[in-house]
């Protein structure tokens, strides 16, 4: 079989494995690791992969402890009362405001500081919702405006595992890419403020909608002390610490915090590995976050999208992928550009953020550097579109989960995207004429 042949039928059986997975509702890393068990018979080159493996698993996994940071942090920022605080500060301030720039605003906001899409919806899902059911403006506008405002930090926060995982392959650094990366934003930002605010003109938030507040003063102390975690985490950032350093000291603070809300070590261990939930009460919709069992199946995809980058890399299968983008890339302009198109296929073929990310910074590399083209900008095209498009995909499982969330398909929440839209637009039209602009007169 030619080595053509062999690529096509490995994306065959990814997109068939992907496919069970989806319509049987199992984590999507079991069809990832069914892709390499297949894979592994059609690879004629069996003695590199060992070797192969092991390097790639090198390469990401301190991405993968990073998300287990991330896994355990985040419902002790529950328990702690960091996030109910937030939350309550936050919707007090939303009073007398535009619903759907409150909307975009606050998801933006709180998605920087989890680093997560689907976690800062799952927080901030129930309590729109019910303000937008009050107030009679047509939803799907507002699954727009929060999904707009969480792509956002879930392609630049610092606690973002697409970032991270971009940043690791490439071999950048993570706080210049979320330099570069919030730089391209600011055009796009500005333009959805602006729709937002003419459509959401008539959507005033009252006192009545957002009647949740009462009970949070009821079950947390939401006193200012409580947000010094975030404060902390903000400042040892901007101090160009660790990520990791900074995670597990915000874990040890917020756990001493929380300390006094649990009668035994057992009930602390349950929060961080099935995350935090309140039984039976008026909160438990949104104040709720995930925990290292949610996150089992993000590191298990890293872990498993790099033992099939391994087997395209054995029998060198990889360049039968990238080569149609790669081909007329004869200028800088058209590399950038043909990099947004393959991360976006990437997202639609593999279904999975970590492969994009692997695919497009690995193996696209080597033609950034040829070109005398910094690698940040790699992050920015494989970023501003592949992985910023993923909730756009209804068949890609960010679409599905959010279908699953807010009960709106993606082909209806789509068009008032704004955000997501004009950014991959920007990025495939716009900014690589800029960048090749930026490279001419500077030689």
């Amino acid at each position: 079989m030619s080595k053509q042949m062999k690529t096509y039928l490995l994306i065959f059986i990814l997109l068939a494995s992907v496919s069970l997975v989806i319509i049987f509702d199992r984590p999507l890393y079991q069809g990832i690791a069914l892709t390499c068990f297949l894979g592994f018979f059609l690879v004629s080159d069996k003695v590199r992969l060992p070797k192969l493996i092991a390097a790639n698993t090198k390469s990401v996994y301190k991405t993968m402890l990073l998300m287990f940071l991330i896994s355990i942090t985040l419902p002790v920022l529950m328990a702690a009362g960091v996030l109910p605080t937030l939350i309550y500060h936050v919707s007090q301030m939303m009073l007398g405001g535009n619903l759907l720039l409150a909307a975009f605003l606050i998801s933006t906001f709180l998605s920087m500081i989890l680093g997560s899409a689907i976690g800062t919806l799952t927080i901030l899902l129930p309590l729109f919702s019910s303000i937008a059911i009050q107030s009679g403006i047509f939803y799907p506008w507002v699954i727009g405006a929060l999904i707009s405002g969480v792509y956002i930090g879930d392609r630049c926060s610092p606690l973002s595992s697409g970032l991270h995982l971009l940043s690791t392959v490439t071999e950048t650094n993570y706080l210049k890419n979320i330099r570069y990366l919030l730089a391209s934003a600011i055009i796009p930002f500005i333009v959805t403020l602006l729709i937002l605010w003419n459509l959401g003109g008539a959507s005033l938030i009252t006192q009545d909608m957002i009647q949740s507040n009462d009970l949070l003063i009821v079950q947390f102390d939401i006193t200012f002390w409580r947000l010094l975690p975030l404060f902390l985490m903000i400042v040892l950032l901007l101090l160009k610490q660790p990520i990791t350093r900074v995670l597990l000291i915000v874990f040890v603070t917020c756990s001493v915090m929380a300390i006094p809300s649990f009668e035994n070590i057992p009930d602390f261990l349950s929060l961080l590995y099935s995350g935090y939930h309140i039984p039976d009460h008026a909160l438990s919709d949104f104040i709720k976050t995930s925990g290292f069992k949610q996150m089992i199946n993000v590191i298990f995809v890293i872990f498993f999208s790099g033992i099939l980058n391994s087997l395209l890399e054995a029998d060198h299968l990889i360049g039968y992928i990238i080569k149609p983008f790669i081909k007329n890339a004869s200028s800088p302009r058209k590399l950038l550009a043909n990099t947004a198109l393959l991360s976006i296929v990437l997202s639609m073929v593999t279904c999975s953020q970590a492969m994009t990310a692997m695919i497009n910074g690995k193996y696209l590399s080597q033609y950034y550097d040829e070109k005398l083209i910094k690698r940040e900008f790699l992050v920015l095209m494989t970023a501003n579109a592949g992985l910023n498009v993923v909730a756009l995909i209804p068949w890609n499982v960010n679409g599905i989960m959010l279908k699953q969330l807010t009960g709106v398909a993606p082909l209806e929440y789509l068009p008032f995207s704004f955000f997501v839209l004009l950014l991959t637009f920007l990025s495939i039209s716009i900014y690589p004429m800029v960048i090749q602009k930026f490279y001419s007169s500077s030689n």
